[in-house]
């Protein structure tokens, strides 16, 4: 897939030291010769239709950033899907998220969205996402478990995502605004680089206008909601491969915690800290250790078999390479400049 360069390896080998020390965390905290056991007691028969399903749900990421795109230009979900794809794939195998920066970039390429824009609807989405997942963990509370420590996590979850899917809806009602405090921000940085910071902050602006209708929002907020309930789905039929008799609440549980823990970009595909999150969640949920280190652990594989085999067919047939990456910044001077 071509030649990384110097900056992608550092971030690689970074990526690489978190998971290994956070997956010797996990083996290190369970009986070995018992995960092996819960692992061939295992009925794969049952991850072919959890990978169907996962793929289904990315349909819903596709959708979502076509209602996300729509204000910048009218893209079927069709053309955007291989590209969200692409997407995962580059964040299975290079560390810090490097696939919205290739979303961005193909977009810009392919569709003549300015990158910066494409990348304040991804903005967007990881903001929704946020505000998914604590969903979720206030749904278990609520219905399965109501403990002291799950309501901390709920309310910081709730404040910090739900504040920053608010600011980003003030920014997309009043962009002139957004655009004037932010040009007064940039004024008292250096001086070259204040043309470029104002281009990009433009485009940024640019990238929020879904959210400037109710019906922007609402689409926003139905896929992200079908996306993330899509991939609980491919939680609980990965745990029905290994007979866990949790309820579908457990399994929200388990799809927010694996997913907020891996919303601060480090290792390649979450590698390390998905399994650790998702085995400690599924022991406090009174899931045996080994079991749930060996549904981990094939959970993890599942999803990124899944990103890696799609994504390199999406890759191959649209013509696509990660030597795109090469441009490690997305952010270079835009040639236009986005009406708002």
């Amino acid at each position: 897939m071509g030649h990384l360069t110097g900056s992608v390896w550092v971030r690689t080998i970074l990526g690489l030291l978190v998971a290994a020390t956070l997956l010797a965390l996990v083996l290190l905290r369970t009986d070995l010769d018992e995960t092996l056991d819960a692992l061939g007691e295992a009925n794969f028969a049952y991850l072919p239709p959890a990978m169907l399903v996962f793929a289904l749900a990315v349909w819903f990421q596709a959708l979502r950033w076509q209602y996300l795109l729509k204000p910048l230009a009218d893209i079927p979900a069709r053309r955007l899907y291989p590209v969200v794809f692409v997407g995962h794939l580059a964040n299975s195998l290079v560390p810090l998220r490097a696939g919205e920066v290739l979303r961005a970039l193909v977009v810009n390429r392919r569709e003549g969205v300015s990158r910066m824009a494409a990348l304040g609807t991804l903005v967007v989405e990881r903001a929704l996402d946020g505000l998914a997942l604590t969903f979720m963990l206030l749904i278990f509370v609520a219905v399965v478990d109501s403990s002291s420590r799950l309501w901390q996590l709920v309310v910081a979850g709730t404040v910090l995502f739900g504040l920053a899917t608010a600011i980003l809806i003030l920014i997309a009602l009043h962009p002139d605004r957004s655009l004037s405090l932010g040009t007064t921000v940039i004024e008292h940085g250096p001086a070259r680089f204040r043309l470029r910071m104002r281009r990009w902050l433009r485009s940024f602006l640019t990238g929020t206008r879904a959210l400037r209708t109710p019906g922007g929002i609402a689409a926003a907020l139905v896929t992200t909601a079908a996306f993330w309930v899509s991939v609980a789905i491919v939680y609980a039929i990965v745990g029905e491969a290994f007979n866990i008799e949790e309820g579908f609440g457990t399994y929200l549980l388990v799809t927010a915690a694996a997913n907020l823990s891996v919303s601060i970009p480090s290792s390649q595909g979450g590698l390390g800290p998905f399994e650790f999150f998702v085995r400690e969640t599924l022991v406090f949920s009174g899931v045996a250790s080994p079991v749930a280190t060996a549904y981990a652990l094939v959970l993890h594989a599942t999803i990124l078999v899944t990103m890696i085999v799609i994504g390199a067919l999406c890759l191959r047939t649209a013509g696509l390479s990660l030597d795109m990456l090469r441009e490690d910044s997305p952010m270079e001077e835009e040639e236009e400049e986005a009406a708002l």
